[in-house]
This record gives C-alpha cells, structure tokens and sequence, in this order.
C-alpha cells in the first residue's frame, strides 16, 4: 500500500529546510569540504553493460596511473586530508581488475583510510573478499539490475548467479559496514521492484539503493527505456511505501536528482544537493582529476593531473564550474519555483553546451 501523500504543511516545512540548506551550499562554494575522494582505478571492465556511464571496454589505455604513481599520491594526499574525514570510494570499470589494487589499497590502510567500492560482483570470490578486508574496505555496494532475465540483459553476460553469489559472501563475512546492493531501474524491470525486493531482502544486505536509468555514456542509446512521469511516481511511491513501512532491508534513492518537495526527504535520508566539486572530486584512470565520475568527459572540466599537479591546490582553487549556482543559467530554471533547492539539478545531467538541465523532474509532466 502506498503512504499518503504530503499535505500543505509538511511541504512547506519541507521548504523552510531546503532553504536553510540552500545557505549551506553558499557556504560550501566557498569553503568546499572534501568528503568523498573517487578513484576511477580502470576502465576496464569484464561485462558489457548496455547503461554503462563511461563506456568502459577491454583495453588498459597507456596512459594509466601505475601502482607507484598511487603510492606517491596517497602519501602526499594523507599530508592535507585526515582520514576521519574523507572516504576513498574505489570504481571503475571494474576495480577487481586491477592487479595492484590491493598493494595500493594496503598503503592506504597505513595510512589510516578506510574505503568502499563499488563493483559489478562477478569477481567476489571468498580469497577477494579476505583481501578487502584485510586493507580496511568498510562499504560495498554490488550491482544487481533485477532478477535473474533482467539483469542478465542489462549486463550483456550470464552473470546473476555469479553476482548474487559474491553478495552472499561478503554478507557471511560479517566484516563489512555496510554491504549494499545497488539496481538500476528502466522500463523493462521497473515491475519487478517488489520481488526485487524479496531477493534482496533474502540475502541478507543491510541497504538497498535505487537509481534511474540516465542519459549518461551508453545508456544515451536507451532512450526507449527511459522513466515516464508516471514510472517515476511509482518508484517514488514504492520507495516511500517500503520506508514507511520500516521494512527489513532500508530502501532509499540514489543522490541522482532533486525530486521535488512531495518526496524530498521521503526517499532518501537527506534533501537534494549536488556535491561534485564541493564535496566530491575523482581521480580519473589516467590521473587527471575531476568532480564527479557521471559527468561527461570533457577536456574544460579537467582541473588538474596528480603527476603534475598538487592536488589540494587543485581542490582548493579550481573546480570553478561546480562552485556557483547553475540554475539561472537556464531559462526554464529561471521561472522555476524550486530553483532554489534544486540549483539546476545533478552536474552529471547538465549540458554544459547549452548551460541548462538535460533532464529535468519537473520537465515531466504529472510530477
């Protein structure tokens, strides 16, 4: 059973608070907090997966950071940035291939860091999972796109038992904060949410994170598979339901976009706010460095290379595009009543040849 709607007064303290947030990210365009440091370890991948973001593919590009030029970086990083206060977030590709992945992530443990990663699953075998947990990885978010059809077509390999497998192990492990199963939703598996549920719920994980399906990478071939307005609002719905119900395993939304004041907050444990460039940058494959890894590849939002550059001037200084308000960039933002809150929404979704939103909530219509 769906929750009942919002009524006027929870919008409008909703509001009040979204407001008061809108001050903190002043503050942060000045003051920028490094919280979540990405490191794109590969783009490399072994699966093929029709929605990938960054289009990974076989190949090891020449250019990539070696193990010593990590090793140097992370020295150098532990000297400006404590770690109770950043957190390493490992991607790719897929990090597991990464030969020196966990030399590197030793010397990071030495230095006091802990990390998460996230990873498509196929490659957690129980000797995999011992050596996370001997170099201080915390948090796993493990991708499963559906039951077994679905996720099997979205991934482009025969890899669900495989996937659902290498959860079980790190959930047995009990060593893990938080091991957390992360699915894409579209239209072809947006039915399954609840026996999506019941799967996940049966493997014991302590969080689940629901995204949508975005015009980033190669998913920009997906159109068709998009979210209607109406699709979305059954999301919504179905993730407000399972929180108010207080269900077994916690359900929430992925930090993709605003959602607007019916479910800001309803979803997720915290308001909308885009932290690439106030609390995110990213280390590319090849050193430079970056906000946020969905964002398009573009050379002008390049701030810098590890091997040259010292990264905390970088994060001090630059990250210029990220540190200002968007929204009155675009017309449609203009004459929105929530530009406010929403500040031209996710960096990831932002056409940065127009200067406006490519996708847009409140573009659809019955939101």
């Amino acid at each position: 059973m769906f929750g009942a709607k919002n009524d006027v007064s929870v919008i409008d303290a909703k509001r009040r608070d979204m407001q008061r947030l809108s001050l903190y990210i002043d503050k942060l365009y000045q003051n920028p907090e490094l919280r979540y440091l990405f490191w794109e370890t590969t783009i490399q991948c072994n699966l093929s997966c029709k929605h990938c973001g960054s289009g990974c593919g076989k190949g090891i590009p020449e250019d990539s950071l070696s193990t010593e030029d990590m090793l140097v970086f992370l020295t150098q990083f532990a000297k400006h940035f404590s770690p109770k206060d950043v957190l390493l977030c490992i991607t790719g590709g897929e990090p597991l291939l990464r030969k020196d992945l966990f030399d590197v992530m030793a010397h990071s443990a030495k230095l006091g860091f802990l990390w998460g990663m996230t990873t498509n699953g196929v490659l957690l075998s129980e000797s995999i999972v011992q050596k996370m947990i001997r170099t201080n990885c915390k948090t796993v978010s493990v991708s499963l796109d559906g039951l077994k059809l679905s996720h099997n077509a979205l991934r482009g390999h025969d890899c669900f038992e495989q996937v659902v497998d290498g959860i079980k192990r790190l959930v047995a492990a009990g060593s893990f904060s938080n091991v957390q199963v992360t699915t894409v939703i579209h239209k072809q598996n947006i039915r399954e949410l609840a026996e999506i549920y019941s799967l996940v719920e049966s493997l014991g994980v302590d969080s689940w994170r629901i995204t949508n399906l975005e015009p980033i990478g190669r998913a920009n071939q997906m159109g068709s598979d998009f979210l209607s307005a109406s699709e979305f609002v059954t999301l919504f719905e179905f993730i407000r339901s399972c929180r108010q119900s207080h269900t077994k395993v916690p359900v929430s939304f992925g930090c993709n976009h605003y959602v607007t004041a019916e479910y800001e907050m309803d979803i997720r444990n915290h308001f909308f706010m885009c932290g690439a460039g106030i609390l995110v940058a990213s280390i590319l494959h090849n050193g430079d460095i970056y906000a946020c890894l969905d964002i398009e590849r573009r050379g002008q939002l390049i701030q810098g290379n590890i091997r040259t550059d010292d990264f905390a001037e970088v994060w001090q200084n630059r990250f210029i595009q990220y540190r200002k308000r968007r929204d009155y960039l675009s017309s449609f933002c203009a004459n929105c009543v929530d530009a406010q809150y929403c500040r031209g929404d996710s960096a990831h979704t932002w056409d940065f040849d127009s200067d406006s939103p490519k996708y847009c909530l409140k573009r659809l219509p019955g939101i």
